[in-house]
């Protein structure tokens, strides 16, 4: 049975190093929509629907952080949705600081699916016996 407690221990790494993408994807674009909401620069300039569009994805990012922390896989994914889809992809073409936003949330997606393969099935979990072996 120490097949299954290899297997169990790769599963672990998987979802630290997952929790580990996603926090740290989660809390840099938080910090880059914050900054670009309150930050000083001549390139951007938010009008009021901007500036409300960029405090949404901030809470975005900081809902993914909760979430990395707490290994739920599928929020993450609906996290990089919800983010990804609308602003982004949009973000991702332009040849801006803000592009760093789309690569966050391609984090978001790592993160997700690293985490749903990384829950360990209960066949995969050793139990008392085989530890106490």
């Amino acid at each position: 049975m120490i097949h299954l407690k290899h297997r169990f221990t790769f599963s672990l790494i998987r979802q630290r190093l997952a929790q580990a993408i996603g926090v740290f994807c989660g809390a840099a674009a938080a910090l880059l929509w914050t900054f670009a909401m309150w930050g000083p620069t001549d390139v951007l300039s938010l009008s009021s629907t901007s500036f409300f569009g960029a405090l949404i994805l901030t809470i975005f990012a900081v809902v993914a952080i909760i979430a990395a922390l707490h290994a739920h896989g599928r929020v993450l994914l609906l996290m990089f949705l919800v983010s990804f889809c609308p602003v982004g992809f949009f973000m991702l073409t332009e040849a801006h600081w803000l592009s760093l936003a789309g690569v966050f949330n391609l984090g978001f997606l790592v993160a997700g699916l690293l985490l749903l393969v990384s829950q360990p099935s209960p066949k995969q979990q050793p139990n008392n016996t085989e530890t106490a072996n």
